[in-house]
């Protein structure tokens, strides 16, 4: 993947995971319930609190 590519992943109402490069939706994803506070919890464990 070229290094000054933007990236962006959502959950919209549904739920459904969106990805997003450089702007465009490159994949759709239909969530369950449970795979949606799956994805939450995956992305608040890779937060980097400050000390």
């Amino acid at each position: 993947m070229d290094s000054g590519c933007k990236m962006l992943v959502t959950i919209r109402p549904g739920p459904v995971l969106h990805v997003w490069r450089d702007g465009v939706e490159v994949a759709r994803v239909p969530l369950t319930i449970s795979q949606a506070l799956g994805v939450m919890q995956d992305i608040i464990a890779e937060i980097r609190w400050p000390q």
